[in-house]
């Protein structure tokens, strides 16, 4: 232990303790909500920080500190966060007129216009509580309003929403950091802009171009090809029908709907080979200046303005810092692929968006750079052992080629096998041979077609020579389509059901050990591996019933999977999430939804009620007149009404709307000693920040002045 630790301390390997030790942190604090208060945090980080520095050097301890301190720096960062954060979230739904800045705009798959909005005022009723920033759907014709311009019209706003079932992804922490504090869809048209918008700030500007970029791709490029063409591009992905992206994410290939790592390497990479190829036919710059040097600037300045256009999500970010860092290196005159360039750019963006460590996005984009940079070493140092021990003569076009093939296969298993384990924790599904063939089969058409064509045809946009560019990046597009549309046929995916937090770190920790360690240490991952595999699946027996937070959403779960929704057509979000997390464990071929469902659901006299697999009863109704008998009559009695009862004096489980807004979507088993019903809620008694909306007021009302003359228009009266 003690040589493998001096070749750890001689390869600088606790470096990547930080960025490790900063994940563990903000995990804990966030996720496991263990938090101590920020003077406590700052004094412990004080004691941690002397521990370490007067530790001896090359000792197992030295790394133990080095670890705890970056943990608790994590949880001074998460403190900063919250601090900086004054989201005001919206705490109910209501319909209120308001007016708003565009701060971009959209328009997705169903021609519906979409518009991010600050507020301004609000009226009828004037909030007392009202969202510094939303999101509002408008299906109604209308002239489009421009980023700057200002939006009034009547809406329907409602907060975002929150876990599906306990244990779920809450939908409301991001939005919480990100400033969103409510989602709507109009009450018909807003009234018409006129004029041009005033004083535009940079921010503004940048999203008009966005924009018009974008309205101009779609109106080259009509249909799928035009609005995933506009995703590359502007990184907004509206526009994309369901169907496409059910291909791509069967087949593996959604990531190149978020602009990341691969679509800036290809953006900067062919910049670069372009540059130095023109550089190169001047016959005096390559003795003058370093034309390798000139191209790596060149591709800096590139990348940056892809970065504005493209937005400032995660994944986006991740990939312009690594790139600034390599490109660095490359005028520098150091290495450009390292871990150790993977390790600063996971510190930078920890220290710009503390939250995003909880974040599928930030996961899966670290896990697939360093698992590819790491093994992309390894290999690089046996390949060059091998050469020098078999010189040979150069290998032939087509070895060439298949070498090509095989790296790039390769590639996408280990990027594949290094994100399983959080695409399986946060969607519940996993396409390992699906991707892999697909990764291979497609990923060239972006790599020598759609993205170099998306390059070129950007830089011909301010001269209007696009078209012709865009066209032919739309070919290669449709050719994709096809491709994926066939692969997902053949390999569809399938539904893996819950993962455990605990499988999901053990397996963290062993493509960490295999990425990070320079010693034989790494092959500590092996057994962290097997054990993680092992407690991966989630063996606890699933709930009897599920009651989304809506009151109107609920389903029956079988003892082996399967569910059985109240509503013949259940929503599909809400659908979406269940299903994945409680598949059916043994389908039946050539069945419909509700025949393979465990139970049903029987409707009379506005009554709707069931029986779950352990024989508790259980009722809902619309009809708050109706709570009486459902409290005499059931064991978990659902009323989707925001009454004021709050239990049931028979002694049954009572719920309402009221009663959810504060729990969020409940998970119902029965004890197996008593038989009574054991309701688990998704939302803790002490919310956490970017739940506390919940115990707010619930938002006011307008009361028409024509129809009560004693109010003003203008009086908000609470509920």
């Amino acid at each position: 232990m003690r040589r493998e630790l001096e070749v750890e301390e001689r390869a600088r390997s606790s470096f990547f303790i930080t960025p490790l030790g900063l994940i563990i942190g903000l995990a804990l604090f966030y996720g496991a909500d263990i938090r101590a208060p920020l003077s406590a945090t700052a004094a412990l980080a004080a004691l941690l920080g002397g521990a370490f520095l007067i530790s001896r050097p090359g000792t197992a301890w030295r790394p133990l500190w080095l670890v705890a301190l970056a943990a608790a720096c994590g949880m001074l960062l998460a403190h900063a966060e919250l601090a900086r954060t004054h989201t005001t979230i919206f705490s109910g739904e209501a319909t209120v007129r308001i007016e708003g800045r565009v701060k971009w705009r959209d328009i997705d798959d169903r021609s519906r216009v979409r518009y991010v909005l600050d507020i301004l005022s609000t009226e009828r009723p004037v909030l007392s509580r009202p969202p510094e920033r939303v999101r509002i759907v408008v299906t109604s014709r209308h002239a489009l309003i421009p980023v700057g311009g200002t939006y009034v019209g009547l809406v329907r706003l409602r907060p975002p929403s929150g876990p599906a079932f306990p244990g779920a992804y809450d939908f409301s922490f991001v939005p919480f950091f990100q400033g969103l504090g409510a989602y709507g869809f109009s009450l018909g048209a807003p009234e018409p802009f006129i004029g041009e918008p005033q004083d535009l700030t940079f921010l503004e500007r940048v999203a008009r171009t966005r924009v018009a970029m974008a309205e101009r791709i779609r109106g080259v490029v009509e249909g799928a090809e035009g609005a995933v063409a506009s995703a590359l591009v502007t990184g907004e992905r509206a526009g994309i029908p369901a169907e496409v992206d059910e291909w791509l994410r069967i087949t593996g290939l959604a990531h190149v709907l978020s602009i990341s790592g691969f679509h800036m390497a290809l953006i900067a990479g062919f910049t670069m080979l372009s540059v130095r190829a023109i550089l190169s036919l001047l016959p005096a710059v390559p003795l003058l200046v370093s034309t390798k040097k000139m191209a790596a600037l060149v591709a800096l300045a590139v990348s940056t303005a892809y970065l504005l256009i493209a937005g400032d999500n995660v994944a986006t970010q991740r990939s312009y810092i690594m790139l600034v860092i390599m490109l660095g290196a490359v005028l520098l005159d150091r290495p450009a692929l390292t871990l150790r360039n993977v390790a600063i750019a996971a510190m930078i963006v920890i220290a710009i968006s503390p939250h995003a460590v909880l974040t599928a996005s930030f996961q899966m984009s670290f896990a697939a750079t360093a698992a590819l940079i790491g093994a992309y070493g390894a290999l690089m140092r046996w390949w060059n052992r091998r050469r020098q021990r078999r010189a040979g003569p150069p290998r032939g076009v087509l070895a060439g080629a298949a070498l090509a093939t095989m790296a790039l296969a390769l590639s996408s298993l280990i990027a594949g096998g290094a994100t399983a384990p959080y695409g399986v924790y946060h969607f519940q599904r996993a396409a390992l041979l699906g991707g892999l063939i697909a990764n291979v089969a497609i990923m060239p058409l972006f790599s020598f077609w759609i993205m170099p064509a998306a390059l070129i045809a950007v830089l011909l946009m301010p001269f209007g020579l696009d078209s012709p560019v865009w066209q032919a990046m739309g070919h290669g597009l449709t050719l994709v389509f096809r491709m994926a549309e066939i692969l997902a046929a053949w390999f569809p995916d399938r539904t893996t059901g819950l993962m455990t937090k605990s499988g999901l770190v053990l397996l963290s920790a062993a493509v960490l050990s295999l990425c990070f360690f320079a010693s034989r240490l790494r092959w500590i991952a092996l057994p962290l591996a097997l054990v993680g595999l092992t407690l991966a699946p989630d063996r606890r027996e699933p709930p009897e019933l599920l009651i989304f937070e809506d009151g109107k959403q609920l389903a029956l779960v079988g003892e082996e999977g399967g569910l059985a929704h109240l509503k013949e057509r259940p929503n599909g979000f809400v659908d979406s999430q269940w299903s994945r997390a409680f598949p059916e464990a043994y389908p039946r071929e050539e069945n419909t939804h509700r025949d393979t469902s465990p139970g049903a659901f029987t409707c009379t006299e506005n009554i709707c009620r069931a029986t779950t697999r352990s024989g508790l009863r259980v009722g809902w109704t619309e009809d708050y007149e109706k709570t009486g008998l459902l409290c005499d009559t059931t064991d978990v009695a659902i009323v989707s009404r925001a009454i004021r009862l709050s239990q049931c004096r028979s002694g049954a489980h009572l719920v309402t709307l009221r009663s959810l807004r504060r729990t969020g979507s409940l998970a119902v088993s029965a004890d197996p000693q008593t038989g009574r019903a054991v309701v688990t809620p998704s939302i803790a008694a002490e919310p956490r920040e970017w739940n506390r909306h919940r115990h707010a007021p619930w938002p006011e009302f307008w009361r028409n002045p024509e129809r009560d003359a004693s109010a003003s228009p203008r009086t908000a009266t609470a509920e």
